[in-house]
């Protein structure tokens, strides 16, 4: 994965935590940058410090992706997401 990469967030609705905001699962956007990486919350809420680290990626998702056409045309959202979350559409 790189900046400039389409990803879409996968639909994922599993029970416990989850760090992948509903409003962006299943919707397309675009790697802006890499943020580094972190433990993986979903697992860290079971196993603490022994969860898995991995990449988390900013991605930029247009208005109009996330509302449809009541969203800005030139409205930009950020995202901060684990790797895990994303698939290339």
């Amino acid at each position: 994965m790189k900046a400039g990469d389409r990803v879409r967030v996968r639909a994922l609705n599993p029970p416990g935590h989850n760090r992948a905001p509903s409003y962006v699962r299943g919707r397309t956007g675009v790697v802006v940058r890499p943020v580094g990486d972190g433990r993986f919350p979903d697992e860290a809420a079971a196993v603490g410090a022994d969860a898995r680290r991995e990449a988390i990626w900013t991605v930029a998702f247009t208005g109009r992706e996330l509302w449809g056409p009541d969203g800005g045309a030139r409205d930009l959202v950020h995202v901060d997401l684990f790797e895990s979350y994303l698939e290339h559409p």
